[in-house]
């Protein structure tokens, strides 16, 4: 779709990183924002960043996007003063790292909370109006992890992976109202998130755990690129995006080189297992 001067953009988790990002650029566009994030001085600095630069922000809320009833109430204010929007962007997410045996049930509740219950609360508030509207895009952040099962990921694989299936449901289904899907899937991407993310079971002092962390980085791209690849995506009606070209090369590899994708993936789970279980031998 055509992203004009005036449209009305929600974007949670625009208080850093990938949404902060995006945000700077729709602003740049001419787009009218609608921010929220759980950390209120990050989405207070993104906001003041955006006018500082000359472009509007709408509204801003400090909110969790696991709470239905804050998300319904936002989109409420939002319908009520200025209509339906034109793009809705799930951008908001954790990460965790972690076996089986080190997770209790509040870390899977956790992480399914806001990865994918997160993205489809603002889906069940914004949407309705956008079809009414006959137009929009919905953007879904998700992660390399929602294509490829990896290894110490298991509650944020399963939620990634539901939101992909869930955006390819409603690429098609969205279609006849004239509103486009993109699903977007990073691997390392330096932002916040890298330095916050939880992990269980590993010390972090570790020698060859901080080397885990140092290979992470040397991977990882901008927020603000991958911000570009979004508005390209949109402008384009483009579904998916894979994104660095590495995490595409492993992506093709899953599918059409299934050898070289499982070397890599038990590559990856002995890297991560020599650091919770030091003694055990390599499988």
């Amino acid at each position: 779709m055509e992203i004009t001067k005036g449209s009305k953009v929600f974007i949670t988790g625009a208080g850093s990183g990938i949404g902060r990002s995006t945000a700077l650029v729709m602003a740049d566009l001419g787009c009218r924002l609608f921010l929220t994030d759980l950390n209120g001085k990050g989405l207070e600095e993104t906001a003041a960043m955006v006018r500082k630069s000359g472009g509007e922000v709408c509204l801003t809320r400090v909110l969790d996007v696991a709470d239905y009833a804050a998300i319904k109430s936002f989109a409420d204010e939002i319908h009520k003063s200025y209509g339906p929007l034109e793009i809705l962007m799930n951008i908001a997410g954790i990460a965790l790292f972690a076996l089986v045996e080190d997770m209790t049930h509040e870390h899977w509740k956790k992480v399914i909370n806001i990865d994918l219950w997160g993205p489809i609360h603002a889906i069940e508030c914004f949407l309705p109006e956008m079809i009414r509207a006959k137009k929009g895009h919905l953007v879904n952040v998700a992660s390399l992890a929602g294509l490829i099962g990896l290894p110490w990921h298991s509650a944020y694989s399963a939620s990634k992976a539901g939101l992909v299936r869930l955006s390819e449901v409603l690429r098609v289904d969205l279609k006849q109202h004239h509103i486009g899907v993109t699903v977007v899937c990073p691997g390392a991407v330096e932002t916040p998130l890298k330095n916050t993310v939880e992990i269980l079971g590993l010390d972090m002092s570790r020698e060859d755990v901080q080397e885990i962390k140092k290979r992470f980085s040397r991977h990882a791209i901008s927020p603000e690129k991958v911000a570009g690849q979004i508005i390209r995506a949109i402008q384009k009606n483009k579904f998916l995006v894979i994104t660095p070209r590495d995490v595409h090369f492993l992506y093709i590899c899953k599918h059409h080189f299934r050898p070289i994708f499982n070397y890599v993936i038990n590559y990856l789970s002995n890297l991560m297992n020599s650091g919770r279980y030091p003694e055990r031998p390599k499988t």
